[in-house]
């Protein structure tokens, strides 16, 4: 038996997974995953599996929930993996039940429903300084409102600015990551294309099923950009193509 074999243990009347089943079952909703992602994710203690005597990971349903989490973070709100951990301690006793409902709750939340950060402790948090959060906010990547005379950012401010810390160490500032606020103002453009009329319809009917669309078309042109940037990042590396 290998470690990724595809294979359940039942142990004590709990049904534990290998990581090749783990895999299986994440691979339709996150196509990237691989063994060698999940033994990163265990050593950066986002996820700690029971070992066999041999050494074989096996993981619980808890698991399993708590790793479609962090992936959909990862996928969906560009967190890093340290504010995903922060996250988690936090709220450890709420796994979601899939990519989509946290896709949803990051697309369709109202900006008064979300948490708001300081400067100081969005740089705590993120391990970004000063002059990063002053260059994210120079090129429109972020933008802080004032609350009686303090400079105030939203949840989805604390994920760009993590994202852009970890980017930061490896070269790329916000002055490069334009490209990417362009590439995504463009496709907010193509949804408002399909969608804008029935957003701004004066039915409720027709609105409701305007944001459920909405939620279909986010959905699909997220694993649609993974895969297409997947694709040129192993053409780009000389990898194998389709693999």
């Amino acid at each position: 038996m290998t470690d990724t074999a595809e294979l359940l243990f039942d142990v004590g009347g709990e049904r534990l997974l290998t990581i090749g089943s783990v895999v299986e079952r994440l691979h339709g909703e996150f196509p990237d995953i691989s063994v060698s992602k999940l033994r990163y994710l265990e050593e950066q203690g986002l996820v700690t599996p029971r070992r066999t005597k041999s050494g074989y990971r096996l993981y619980s349903q808890d698991d399993f929930g708590r790793l479609v989490r962090v992936l959909a973070m990862q996928r969906d709100e560009y967190l890093p993996l340290k504010v995903i951990k922060r996250e988690l301690e936090r709220s450890p006793a709420s796994p979601l039940s899939s990519a989509r409902q946290s896709l949803s709750k990051t697309v369709l939340l109202g900006v008064g429903e979300q948490r708001e950060y300081t400067a100081e402790e969005l740089q705590q948090m993120t391990g970004a300084d000063s002059t990063l959060l002053g260059e994210l906010e120079e090129y429109e990547l972020v933008s802080a409102h004032q609350v009686s005379g303090v400079r105030r950012y939203s949840e989805t401010d604390a994920g760009i600015v993590g994202a852009a810390a970890q980017l930061a160490l490896l070269g790329l500032r916000p002055k490069n990551l334009r490209v990417l606020q362009s590439a995504v103002d463009r496709e907010v453009g193509l949804i408002e294309q399909v969608l804008l009329p029935a957003l701004k319809s004066n039915r409720p009917e027709r609105r409701r099923e305007g944001l459920e669309q909405l939620d279909d078309i986010i959905q699909a042109t997220t694993q649609l950009r993974q895969l297409l940037l997947t694709r040129g990042v192993r053409r780009l590396a000389g990898g194998r193509s389709g693999r």
